[in-house]
C-alpha cells in the first residue's frame, strides 16, 4: 500500500469515476485500473463495483476511502510542518481547539493588536466539538484546549484526561446562563427555571458523539420536543436573536464581539458551578507566545465576570 494509491482512490471518489480520475491525475485510466486492482489484491477487498452504469464503493470501498482521506491530510500537515520549521524560527505560534467561547476570541484580538505590526505569526483558532478539542490535544495540532467540566460530566472527563495523558487547569467557574432574544416573553426575567423554559425551542452544538458528557452545553433540558442542532456560534446567535429558542450556557456576553439583542439569564435551579478551563498534554512545555495568550485569556475573563 502506498501514498500514491490512497490518492488514487481519493480521486475516484472527487471525480466519480476512474476515466475522469486518471485524466485529473495526468495517467492513462487503464494504468488507474490497475493500480486499484493491485490494492484490492493486497489487502483482500473489493474496493469498487463496476457495472454498465458505472463504478461505485463498496462497503469495505468506501471504509478505505476514510482512511485514505486521513492518512493523506496527515502527511500534508507532516510535510508543511517540516517545510516550514526553518522559516518558522522567527515566527510566533499559537494553536487552540476550543468550545465556542467569546472570551479566548477576546484574548485573541488583544493579543493581535498588542503584537503590533512589525512582529510575524501564525495563529490558528478553531472552535469545534468535544471530541475534536480531544484529538486536536492528543496529535498536537492544536497546543492548547479549551472546555469545560461539571459535576455531571467530571468523572467521565477526569477518567478521559487521565486515560489520554491530558491535563486540565481550571480557569472560573460559572453558574449556568440561559441565553434568549431581547425580544423573548422571558427576557425582562431576572432568573429563570427549566420549567420556565421548557415550552420554548432549545438550541445547541451538535456533537459527533451521542453520549451527553461530551455536551457542550452546561445543562441539557429534559424535555427537548423542539430542538435545533448547529454547528457554529454565528447560526447559534442568529437563531436565539431571531427566535423565541433558547440556550444554556456560561453567560459570557461580549458587547464589542456579539451584535445586540441577545441577553443572558441565570438559572434560579440551585446547581454546582461548572469550570471552564484549559488542557494540554503533559510533559510538553508551553512556547512564550502559549503562556502570553493564557495571561491575556485571563485577563479577558476577568472583564467578563466584572
Amino acid at each position: 500500500m502506498t501514498l500514491e494509491q490512497m490518492r488514487y482512490v481519493v480521486a475516484i471518489s472527487q471525480y466519480g469515476s476512474i476515466t475522469a480520475a486518471a485524466e485529473s491525475l495526468f495517467m492513462a485510466q487503464p494504468s488507474l485500473s490497475r493500480a486499484v486492482k493491485e490494492l484490492e489484491q493486497e489487502l483482500g477487498i473489493t474496493v469498487l463495483e463496476r457495472s454498465r452504469r458505472g463504478t461505485s464503493f463498496t462497503a469495505e470501498g468506501l471504509k478505505l476511502l476514510e482512511y485514505a482521506c486521513q492518512i493523506l491530510e496527515q502527511t500534508d500537515r507532516c510535510r508543511e510542518y517540516f517545510q516550514n520549521l526553518n522559516t518558522a524560527q522567527n515566527v510566533l505560534s499559537l494553536r487552540i481547539s476550543m468550545h465556542h467561547y467569546i472570551f479566548p476570541v477576546d484574548a485573541l484580538i488583544n493579543a493581535i493588536n498588542r503584537l503590533g505590526d512589525s512582529v510575524s505569526y501564525i495563529f490558528s483558532v478553531r472552535e469545534c466539538q468535544t471530541s475534536q478539542i480531544l484529538n486536536d490535544v492528543l496529535t498536537q495540532q492544536s497546543q492548547l484546549g479549551i472546555l469545560f467540566v461539571s459535576e455531571v460530566t467530571k468523572n467521565f472527563m477526569e477518567r478521559m484526561f487521565a486515560q489520554k495523558g491530558l491535563e486540565f487547569h481550571t480557569l472560573a467557574t460559572f453558574r449556568p446562563h440561559a441565553y434568549l432574544s431581547c425580544r423573548h416573553p422571558l427576557a425582562r426575567e431576572t432568573a429563570l427555571s427549566l420549567k420556565q423554559l421548557e415550552p420554548y425551542p432549545y438550541v445547541c452544538y451538535e456533537q459527533t458523539e451521542k453520549s451527553q458528557y461530551y455536551s457542550e452545553e452546561f445543562v441539557i433540558p429534559q424535555s427537548r420536543e423542539r430542538q435545533i442542532f448547529v454547528t457554529d456560534r454565528s447560526t447559534m446567535l442568529s437563531v436565539i436573536k431571531n427566535t423565541n429558542a433558547y440556550n444554556i450556557g456560561s453567560g459570557c456576553l461580549l458587547p464589542h464581539i456579539i451584535s445586540p439583542g441577545i441577553v443572558t439569564i441565570p438559572l434560579a435551579e440551585s446547581m454546582a458551578g461548572v469550570q471552564i478551563g484549559w488542557i494540554k498534554l503533559k510533559n510538553v512545555k508551553f512556547s512564550q507566545e502559549t503562556l502570553d495568550y493564557l495571561s491575556q485569556m485571563l485577563e479577558s475573563l476577568k472583564s467578563v465576570i466584572q
